[in-house]
């Protein structure tokens, strides 16, 4: 089945987190926390079990999210615009929001995915920038807004929030300093591996009735060839060689337009130099 429809070396690896597993519990402490009005309940449980959300002390999540308004936005909508004035906090409870720009030749370039549990935009907010980025939702996805002036009353009232916001700001930094490093000294193969694991850890599932153990995972994502190209800063030409060759060793399938990974071990080998990809074309 190819994958030229929507989807779904030599060289040592960077380290990598290990592959998100079916068997592995939630990251982080479990966390109580009322239903929040406009959120499904499965969208609750994936922002309550996130990491950084999960680590602040309860008062502070209440008083988040009795601040934050539930907004649904469908694929395709832009939430805010590079360029213009920043205006809220966002955080995702449910989809998946792309940050992206372009290019003077008109190019899309997509610096990172936003998954549930995640949060931006607290930068412009606190230096009083412009937003930097356009954010984009990927998918029909689940957001919550929290606005200028209820970020700065909740660090007056919540004092703890400055230090976590300064934690979230640097992991998102070292991410980014990571992203960069890949682009300019791994081979294309092994960043596709690379960039597939962390989709499989934001939005991995077993697949529907695959009955099999290990399961096979499948990323509950729809995705184009052209969406990981400018994930990962290449031609969609050669995005396409990669998967072809992943699938034809069977590292990776296709089902209704969505990635599975029947082999995780070996596309973690792939992303981590031990499989050369390259030397499977002959």
């Amino acid at each position: 089945m190819a994958l030229t429809r929507p989807l779904a070396a030599r060289h040592g690896a960077l380290p990598a987190p290990p592959v998100w597993s079916p068997a592995a519990p939630p990251a982080g402490p479990r966390v109580a926390m009322l239903p929040l009005p406009g959120l499904r309940p499965a969208e609750t449980q994936r922002l309550a079990a996130a990491p950084w959300f999960s680590s602040l002390s309860e008062p502070l999540r209440q008083a988040i999210l009795a601040r934050a308004r539930v907004q649904q936005v469908r694929r395709g909508a832009c939430l805010l615009r590079r360029g213009s004035a920043a205006t809220d906090w966002v955080g995702v409870a449910g989809g998946a929001l792309a940050l992206s720009t372009s290019w003077r030749d008109g190019r899309a370039f997509t610096l990172d995915l936003l998954g549930p549990g995640d949060w931006y935009g607290d930068i412009a907010l606190l230096d009083g920038s412009m937003v930097d980025l356009d954010i984009v939702a990927q998918a029909h996805s689940t957001v919550l807004m929290v606005g200028r002036g209820a970020l700065h009353e909740l660090m007056d009232e919540q004092p703890e929030l400055r230090q976590a916001l300064l934690q979230l700001d640097c992991r998102r930094l070292r991410h980014m300093f990571r992203r960069l490093e890949e682009v300019q000294t791994l081979p294309l193969a092994q960043r596709v591996a690379l960039q597939l694991q962390r989709l499989l850890r934001q939005f991995g599932r077993p697949a529907a009735g695959a009955g099999l153990v290990p399961p096979v995972l499948q990323i509950e994502l729809t995705l184009t060839q052209g969406d990981l190209a400018s994930l990962l800063c290449a031609s969609r030409q050669r995005i396409n060689g990669v998967l072809r060759l992943l699938q034809a060793e069977g590292i990776l399938g296709c089902s209704h337009g969505r990635i599975e990974v029947p082999q995780p071990d070996r596309l973690d080998a792939v992303a981590q130099g031990r499989l050369v990809l390259d030397s499977l074309a002959g």
